[in-house]
């Protein structure tokens, strides 16, 4: 580390970003005992069990103990079988369940009529890495009667599903509160209820320059600039407080904010992820329609619409053609050649997607069974599926054996022309890149096979178990390659007692060169007269591409390096013509498919076990006693779905969504589970508050930007994040779930980012347009396995390109959601490396320097820099200590420390990282 970032780090006025975490260390548990969160149970459920059930139960049930072993339970998986436990808790990964699945070892192989596919592996091995919750009861505490979701009727008393019933205003009183902490919004009373059964009495209100911080941060992901405080503090109005939020919602930059959020409930990416992790090069015009929603307060039961049907509306348009891209932006296994396992694969992604975005339930835990736990049956998921299986959400295109998603074109007749001259030279490009590659390997193949005799004279001066070290100086000594040399020594060595190499083996023992030469020489000629079978079997032997003369797979240890070099390039000129070249317009979306009204329930998920046919429905617990969905005959049913989600009477579509809506103004929501309403879901901590704002909601016209006021000008969010009784108030409520203060909060990925490109003067607020560096359906990795996506723009970073399994480090770091999941509430982790990064990382180096060469420009005096600084930053001045620290600093020997032998470049240095650790301070990094 230069010693100058040594020296910036001694600027501890404010404490650089914290090491710790809001969540206590877990204990570790012991080989018996760990109960499952939600999160996990849902996982196992959904991912799991149908595994185990589908491929394993037949031979491994506590009646069946195949090999000793039962899958029944957590405990049998720990105790395992007859080879051992099945899953290792200290080392996971090297459990033999997961070695069975892989298929690592000869002689065990799970399940033995066929590997599992690389997902499903995947899942496995995340979930014995999570060291294997388990929901299932183990024998000792099991019930009498299997595990079973709520019934119909008991779920019709749940509290999630029962009508949105608030009380009426007029009931609710705050009669004990004194005029400083009166209420302004219908919320207070609400909140207020709780404080007076709790024994708790509030925070005071905010400073204004908090709130101002805190409200811009909120409604626009961006701090507030020092003379847009300095105006607001100023300001006497009565209304001044409504002026800053109407300024605020009436910004570009809120959609930008909200959209991200909202983005993040979608699971929106710019790549597909998983093995195919091809480019979603048109997904860009789904975030830009979103972000433009927001900001236009779309109302949002017609957001919902288009979403689910926006190519089925009466007034369908290609901004609601756009919408349904939703249902196309899940990660897919795109080579799955099994289609129709790709197909209801899909289908279950988009219900277990559309039940936690609108309705907070997990759907996907029904595909092989009735709900473990919700009052939701198998009929039920299968009467949804009907209606995604008469979806087309897969054209009719594919690029070798990968499938395509399905599009809209946008695109005139003229611009298609184009698009088809330039994808023939793509072709072009990439064809001349295979051709030098597959020439090369096939002349490396033909030269190897005509020196078969110098491969096996050269084995017989190599041990059984050589290594390439060993190998290289021999191959060099003959003209012969080392891999090759290598690979046909130990091929010789494992296959010694096969017929064709037994010879060369018995000659080898003795070290009869020249004897096994003779052999090899008449038996490799086509022209000898050795029997025709032993003719076919050496010419066999020569032609396996696999054999004792296999060239490497990989071209980088096949080829000279003038080859590599010349393939090398032209696949750059390849990737960077197709990366360059210009798409299709066109919108990911779905259209209709052949509408067919019933499907099969899956029996145990197996869609090659069919049961009984059901209709096109919607879940029983959510229908009255005796209704039943009417569906047009000549569609999918996705439009009467939308329109039964957005129902006023629907008890969960509102409640869902406000419940997200208040989780991204306070921290979390009045349910803490936003995707999950059901019986392992939390309880609401306020159940009349959330059924007054779903109600509200609904009444507003589903708006989103009368919400916002309504909760950002309550008394509640109004509140200090710090209160007098601190110590007394969080005995009560430790976790101030009952907002007692003001939550403070971390900003997030985003938010850093944008906010210290802002204070150093370096964002573009430009909005739209595309930002993924990739053709639509190219590659995300080229063939060196490299991610060439780059986030050098100072745009927002709601425009970076989210990249399914790569994501930009600063998202990595900062708790960015996985964007395969559906994701209303982020977690919050402080761990060293972010501090790191945000300490070294060019962008923030970069735009310290500019910033401070600036700074020096325009302020005459290090008084007058450093006031800037800190108004610029963190919106206030320096205090008398902050001043003092700051000026010892400055004034401090930098002759040498910086490197910079010019004092103007050493003076800009010095003030880049005072601007540096301004721009990573705790205070900025935290709003309060």
């Amino acid at each position: 580390m230069p010693f100058y970032w040594a020296a910036g780090m001694a600027l501890l006025f404010v404490a650089p970003l914290a090491v710790f975490s809001d969540d206590s260390l877990a204990s570790s548990e012991s080989n018996e005992e760990l109960v499952a969160t939600a999160a996990q149970t849902e996982f196992f459920e959904k991912r799991i069990r149908p595994i185990l059930e589908s491929h394993c139960m037949e031979c491994h049930t506590e009646a069946e103990k195949s090999g000793g072993l039962s899958l029944t339970h957590r405990g049998s998986l720990l105790q395992g079988g007859d080879t051992g436990p099945a899953i290792e808790l200290q080392e996971p990964s090297q459990s033999l369940l997961l070695k069975a699945v892989r298929y690592q070892d000869e002689s065990l192989k799970m399940p033995p009529n066929g590997k599992l596919s690389d997902q499903e592996i995947a899942w496995l091995e995340e979930w014995v890495g999570q060291k294997a919750p388990d929901p299932r009861p183990e024998p000792n505490d099991a019930p009498a009667t299997p595990l079973e979701g709520m019934s119909i009727e008991e779920g019709r008393e749940f509290w999630s599903f029962r009508p949105i019933n608030p009380p009426h205003i007029s009931s609710l009183s705050s009669e004990h509160l004194d005029v400083a902490n009166a209420p302004t919004t219908p919320i207070d009373l609400f909140i207020e209820r709780k404080w007076a059964e709790a024994g708790l009495t509030p925070a005071p209100e905010a400073s204004r320059h908090v709130w101002l911080r805190r409200v811009t941060q909120d409604l626009t992901g961006l701090p507030p600039s020092a003379s847009e405080i300095i105006e607001f503090e100023q300001d006497d109005a009565p209304d001044a407080y409504e002026k800053v939020v109407d300024r605020l919602l009436n910004s570009p930059q809120y959609g930008v904010h909200w959209g991200r959020h909202w983005l993040d409930t979608v699971r929106y990416a710019d790549s597909n992820g998983l093995d195919e992790n091809l480019a979603f090069g048109n997904a860009w015009r789904f975030r830009d329609y979103v972000i433009h929603s927001f900001n236009a307060n779309k109302p949002f039961h017609r957001f919902i619409k288009e979403h689910l049907a926006g190519d089925l509306l009466d007034d369908a348009s290609v901004e609601s053609q756009t919408g349904t891209g939703f249902l196309v932006l899940g990660a897919k296994v795109l080579a799955e050649p099994d289609r129709e396992k790709l197909s209801v694969d899909t289908i279950d992604e988009q219900i277990d997607t559309v039940g936690k975005v609108f309705l907070g339930l997990t759907f996907g835990c029904a595909r092989c069974h009735d709900h473990k736990f919700d009052p939701v049956k198998q009929e039920d998921y299968y009467s949804l599926a009907a209606i995604f299986q008469s979806t087309r959400t897969f054209a009719d295109s594919n690029t070798g054996a990968i499938r395509h998603w399905n599009e809209i074109s946008i695109a005139s007749d003229e611009e298609r022309k184009e698009i088809a001259e330039l994808n023939k030279e793509v072709a072009a490009k990439q064809a001349a890149y295979n051709k030098a590659k597959s020439s090369a390997m096939e002349e490396l193949r033909q030269n190897t096979r005509a020196k078969v005799l110098d491969y096996l004279s050269a084995s017989m001066e190599l041990k059984p178990d050589c290594t390439l070290s060993q190998c290289v100086p021999l191959a060099e000594k003959y003209s012969l390659h080392p891999r090759v040399l290598l690979n046909c020594r130990l091929y010789l060595a494992r296959f010694a007692d096969g017929e064709l190499f037994r010879v060369w083996d018995d000659c080898y023992q003795r070290q009869a060169r020249d004897e096994m030469l003779n052999h090899y020489r008449v038996l490799f000629d086509p022209k000898s007269d050795q029997p025709e079978e032993s003719k076919k079997a050496a010419a066999a032997a020569l032609a396996n591409p696999t054999g004792f003369l296999a060239v490497p797979a990989k071209f980088e240890h096949a080829l000279t390096e003038a080859q590599i070099q010349e393939i090398n390039r032209l696949a750059e000129e390849a990737r960077l013509f197709e990366s360059a070249a210009k798409d299709e317009a066109a919108v990911m979306g779905v259209r209709d498919a052949r509408v067919t009204d019933e499907m099969p329930i899956h029996i145990r998920g197996n869609y090659l076990s069919r049961g009984r046919l059901v209709s096109r429905s919607f879940p029983k617990v959510l229908l009255g006693e005796r209704e039943k969905p009417i569906f047009h005959r000549q569609q999918s049913g996705r439009l009467e779905l939308a329109e039964w989600l957005v129902d006023p009477r629907h008890p969960l579509t509102s409640r869902v969504v406000v419940n997200r809506l208040w989780g991204w103004h306070f921290g979390r929501g009045i349910v803490s589970t936003t995707e999950n309403f059901g019986l392992l879901g939390e309880k609401p901590t306020h159940p009349e508050l959330l059924d007054f704002l779903a109600r509200d909601f609904l009444e507003s016209g589903w708006s989103m930007k009368e919400f916002h006021r309504m909760v950002v000008l309550s008394r509640t969010y109004r509140m200090d994040s710090s209160h007098p009784q601190e110590k007394e108030m969080a005995e009560k409520d430790p976790e101030n779930r009952l907002l007692w203060k003001f939550p403070m909060r971390r900003l997030t990925a985003e938010e850093i980012r944008d906010g210290i490109l802002f204070q150093l003067g370096e964002l573009d607020l430009q909005l739209d347009g595309k930002t993924v560096p990739l053709r639509n359906r190219q590659f995300v990795f080229d063939h060196t396995s490299i991610d060439h996506t780059k986030y050098d723009m100072h745009r927002r970073t709601a425009y970076f390109p989210i990249i399914r399994n790569n994501l930009a480090p600063i998202l990595q770091q900062f708790d960015f959601p996985d964007p395969t999941m559906p994701t209303g509430a982020r977690n919050t982790t402080s761990v060293a490396p972010q501090s790191l990064l945000l300490m070294n990382a060019p962008w923030i180096l970069e735009a310290s320097r500019r910033a401070a060469v600036r700074l020096l420009d325009r302020e005459p005096s290090d008084s007058a820099r450093l006031h800037a600084a800190f108004q610029s930053s963190l919106g206030r001045s320096p205090t008398e200590r902050e001043t003092g620290i700051f000026s010892n600093f400055l004034h401090a020997d930098w002759h040498t420390a910086t490197g910079e032998t010019e004092p103007r470049d050493r003076e800009a240095m010095i003030w880049s990282l005072v601007l540096q650790n301004l721009a990573i301070s705790n205070e900025f990094f935290y709003v309060r």
